[in-house]
């Protein structure tokens, strides 16, 4: 069998190996790892690494953190300074569940991309493209606070959204997700109608306040959109028709609609009404594909 280079047993036959190599500083590193096959690929990385000029801590031996730690950072981080906050929480379950329990140095660029291609066919590109936003996000931060060295995420490419595709509901299609809204979720009725009729994306139809309605004239005023402009909503005989039922039926302030997060009866509305094939893709109605609370 060929020989490894840097690869080498201290004590033949333990099935411990270690690995040994020159660090960006060009000094002679030895590190312990375990498994050969693991060390192998420790050492190809610790190469890579040098030839990026990659500075490797002093200590090696110092625990290096776990992903998790670094989804607890990067939670408190978008807490602090995103509104989209509530969106993150939900991601980050997902990618805790695929790297929580490894070590932050030992995931690769390889192991994200590998990830990424075996969803692919559950996604929709605007899913990756969110759920990898959240990882660069997470990878960075630690990178910024010296936490970690190398960020395995910052090469992994985003994909090109097609935001031109326009996808309709037919008329039954239609009348089927009302009925089961209607049928298990009435309450949430006023919500639906609202979407579908001005075409709001979720966190400014559910970060809306009163302050902003003026039902006077039939319009939402929107502060602070997706690319930073205001703008105004206008609504019809039948959105203004619902609008006035639900102001009548609350105090009058505060926010239009109680809740500020995702609508998780509407996923569940979908599914029964068989009205989309995967939670990855938007339902809308007359309006482009991700109008129906898109991100």
């Amino acid at each position: 069998m060929k020989k490894q280079r840097g690869v080498f047993e201290k004590v033949p036959g333990s099935g411990i190996w270690w690995i040994q190599y020159f660090d960006a500083d060009g000094r002679r590193r030895r590190e312990k790892v375990g498994p050969k096959k693991a060390a192998i690929s420790l050492v190809e990385q610790r190469r890579t690494d040098a030839r990026l000029g990659v500075k490797m801590p002093e200590n090696l031996l110092a625990k290096s953190p776990m992903f998790s730690e670094l989804a607890a950072r990067a939670l408190d981080y978008s807490r602090a300074n995103k509104k989209s906050f509530y969106a993150d929480d939900q991601r980050m379950k997902v990618l805790v569940e695929q790297f929580g329990n490894r070590t932050a140095e030992d995931i690769t660029r390889g192991d994200i991309q590998k990830w990424l291609d075996a969803n692919s066919t559950k996604w929709s590109v605007a899913t990756r493209n969110r759920d990898l936003a959240l990882l660069k996000l997470t990878f960075r931060l630690a990178e910024e606070n010296e936490i970690i060295k190398r960020n395995p995420a910052r090469l992994v490419q985003q994909r090109k959204e097609d935001n031109g595709r326009v996808r309709y509901l037919s008329d039954h299609e239609e009348t089927t997700l009302r009925a089961v809204v209607e049928k298990s979720y009435s309450g949430h009725l006023p919500e639906l109608e609202i979407a579908l009729m001005t075409g709001m994306r979720q966190g400014e139809q559910f970060g809306l306040s009163w302050e902003r309605v003026d039902l006077g004239a039939g319009t939402l005023r929107l502060n602070t959109t997706k690319n930073g402009n205001g703008r105004f909503v206008r609504l019809n005989s039948r959105a203004l028709a619902v609008m006035r039922a639900v102001h009548d039926q609350s105090i009058g302030t505060g926010g239009v609609f109680l809740i500020n997060k995702r609508p998780r009866w509407f996923a569940k509305a979908v599914r029964e009404a068989g009205c989309l094939i995967s939670l990855g893709t938007t339902c809308a109605t007359r309006l482009p594909v991700g109008s129906l609370w898109r991100e």
